[in-house]
Order: C-alpha cells, then sequence, then structure tokens
C-alpha cells in the first residue's frame, strides 16, 4: 500500500510539473483581407451572413486538402486576423458568382487581395418607395454571363438591420420558371409587401436565385425605409 501510494504522488508531480512547462509556440501573426467588387454594378457584391461565400487559404508547405476556411462578410469583404505569415494559395468559392481561379498571395502582417467577380444576377437600380402601410420595390435583373435558369425573384422586408432569405418578417415572392430568360430580363419590376406599421423602420432588400447547385441568392443592399 506505501509503495502505491508514493507511485500515486509521483504521478502526480509528473502531470503539475508537465502542466507548469511554458507554451513556447509563435502564435499567428499574420492577416489577409479584401473585397469582392460585382463586374455588373461596380459595387461591393452583395451576399448574405453566414454562408454567403466562403474564403479558402492553401499554405505552402500545408496539407492541400486541409485548407484554412472562414466566411465572407455580406458587404462582399473578408478578413482573417489569425494566420501564419506565408505563401498561400487563396481561393473565394461558394457564393451566387462563376467560379474563380486561385491566386498566389504573400501573407504578411496584413495582406490585401481584391476579387472581381461575375454574379449569376444582378439586382439593378433597386429603388425602396414608402406609402400607407406598404413598400414597393422597383428593380431590374441583368446578367452578362448566361449560366442556370433564372427561378425565382423576392422582395424582403425585415424589423431588424440583418435581412436576406433566412432572415426576414415579410416578403413578395415571384416563380419565374414558367417564363423565358429574355422576357425575365427584359422587364422592370415593382413588387409591394403590405402590412407594414406606420413609424416603423424596416430594412428592405430584393434578392433573385438561378438554378444554381448551391441554391444561392444574388441580393441588392439593404434599403433603411421609415414608414410614413
Amino acid at each position: 500500500m506505501k509503495n502505491i501510494s508514493i507511485t500515486l504522488i509521483f504521478g502526480v508531480l509528473t502531470m503539475l510539473c508537465s502542466c507548469a512547462k511554458i507554451d513556447n509556440y509563435v502564435a499567428p501573426n499574420g492577416g489577409v483581407h479584401g473585397i469582392l467588387t460585382d463586374k455588373i454594378t461596380k459595387e461591393n457584391f452583395q451576399s448574405e451572413q453566414p454562408n454567403g461565400f466562403t474564403v479558402k487559404l492553401f499554405e505552402k508547405g500545408g496539407k492541400q486538402n486541409s485548407p484554412i476556411v472562414f466566411q465572407g462578410k455580406p458587404n462582399g469583404s473578408y478578413e482573417n486576423a489569425f494566420v501564419f505569415q506565408n505563401d498561400y494559395r487563396l481561393l473565394v468559392t461558394e457564393g451566387a458568382f462563376f467560379a474563380l481561379d486561385t491566386v498566389a498571395v504573400n501573407i504578411g502582417k496584413s495582406a490585401e487581395t481584391n476579387f472581381e467577380v461575375m454574379p449569376f444576377l444582378a439586382v439593378m437600380n433597386p429603388v425602396a418607395t414608402a406609402e400607407s402601410g406598404k413598400i414597393t420595390v422597383s428593380y431590374r435583373l441583368k446578367r452578362e454571363q448566361v449560366g442556370h435558369k433564372i427561378i425565382e425573384r423576392k422582395v424582403l422586408v425585415s424589423k431588424v438591420p440583418t435581412v436576406n432569405n433566412s432572415v426576414f418578417d415579410f416578403k413578395t415572392q415571384t416563380d419565374l420558371t414558367a417564363l423565358d430568360d429574355t422576357a425575365i430580363l427584359a422587364a422592370n419590376y415593382a413588387d409591394t409587401v403590405s402590412g407594414l406599421v406606420s413609424g416603423q423602420t424596416y430594412y428592405v432588400r430584393v434578392a433573385a436565385r438561378t438554378d444554381n447547385v448551391l441554391k444561392k441568392y444574388n441580393y441588392s443592399k439593404i434599403f433603411t425605409v421609415k414608414m410614413p
């Protein structure tokens, strides 16, 4: 029994000593950031969060199937301020835009890498007009590269600043699957959302979708509308 007790005490002391060792690993001290620009609107690419688009970093000398993965922001920007300084291949992917190639980037303390993306669709010249109990949004849809069939358009209204296909309080939705894409792109739209409260501030956004594999929407900017 005495021998067992001594052994246990020795084991505990060994663990305590190992825990007391100073962690001298170098923390990540590099960063990368940038902006996605819509090739059609010439403005920041509009998306949603989470899962609007994905950024992948493949480190030189690392395993190619184990990238650093993080999400972009709704305004088309992205940032990761906690990566090791090194050479990487950077890929922007999984958004409502046509595929891009990877690019080489040397990440130091703060590297900037911007992209132009070709969206599946662009929401053009959106204008939101508030009347008693309703908001009407006029707009057009445009594309410069043919992809999947255009299948849907929406106007989304939220009581909070976040508004997208998953976060909204009111909406109007139109199925476009039976219409020819040429006719869809030639039309002027004016969609109305009703049942809104006088004096309330709402956040409004247009969304449109092609029949893309990831079911991603293209968006307009968010409008802030104070009801009369």
